[in-house]
């Protein structure tokens, strides 16, 4: 009888312990599999690292002085467009805001326009930054700054 208890109980640690090391398994590879399902969502599809502006951008550094509610900003506008430029500043301006802006070129002509901040790397930390900055969309142009843009780009009408 004795024995017989011995077994009995042998058995069901070998159970107990199975169906332990089974479950183990189990939410092991359940977490690996849906770890391995999160990093496979995480890749940017293939048309994303396309360029979807409509306008071709330059390189430019031209001094850019903007109109807002605290004040004048001076700054740079790295890169222009027909459509819009990426400015240089310490201190972006929240997305969204309207904004009028005089940009002097390299000639020291001028040109005035308003323009709409569409994104900005203001909440980037400073160390990944290479140029601190927005993005704007001109909203409205002064015909000399349409012809000035577009001579750059040789683009006609």
């Amino acid at each position: 009888m004795y024995s017989k208890t011995i077994l009995i109980y042998g058995v069901i640690v070998v159970f107990l312990g199975s169906a332990l090391l089974f479950m183990v398994y189990y939410f092991w590879k359940v977490r690996i599999d849906s770890d391995r399902d999160y990093n496979a969502s995480a890749t940017l599809p293939r048309n994303v690292e396309k360029e979807s502006r409509k306008h071709t951008r330059t390189d430019i550094r031209w001094q850019v002085s903007m109109e807002t509610p605290d004040g004048m900003i001076a700054a740079d506008a790295k890169n222009i467009s027909l459509s819009g430029a990426f400015i240089c500043c310490k201190k972006p301006l929240p997305l969204g805001e309207v904004f009028r802006l005089t940009v002097t070129g390299s000639d020291n002509e001028s040109f005035m326009a308003t323009a709409k901040v569409v994104w900005s790397n203001v909440n980037v930390p400073d160390e990944k930054v290479i140029n601190r900055g927005m993005g704007v969309r001109f909203i409205k142009m002064s015909d000399r700054h349409l012809r000035w843009v577009r001579q750059m780009f040789q683009e006609s009408d």
